[in-house]
């Protein structure tokens, strides 16, 4: 697994910004960025970890695992579903009625398979 900067550097990469243009982004200075990118700045602000990874389009929590503020066992799986805030209130309506609908059929599937 890359180390924290390493991750960032990648994203930001990834993303075609340079660490001026994701500094801006986020409210961080270019030199603040490379320090982190480098290692250099050991442990970095969360509040700023978090703008970074709003500014690079991926979940907070992977930036704050990456940097060992967060473990995999203070997330919970459903914070772990990417993509919900793009969702409008309709199709997290329909969301829901999926997931209820698994759930119904796992629930008769241990029933027809000699549960309760």
């Amino acid at each position: 697994m890359p180390n924290l900067g390493e991750m960032i550097k990648a994203k930001r990469e990834a993303a075609g910004l340079s660490q001026k243009k994701l500094g801006t982004a986020c409210g961080l200075s270019d030199s603040e960025i490379m320090k982190i990118e480098n290692g250099q700045r050991k442990s970095p602000n969360w509040k700023n970890l978090c703008s970074i990874a709003q500014a690079l389009n991926f979940h907070p929590f992977e930036i704050l695992l990456a940097a060992g503020y967060i473990t995999e066992k203070d997330i919970n799986p459903c914070v772990n579903l990417c993509g919900l805030e793009k969702l409008d209130e309709k199709e997290m309506d329909m969301l829901q009625i999926f997931i209820d609908f698994l759930i119904s059929r796992k629930d008769a599937k241990g029933i027809s398979e000699g549960g309760l």
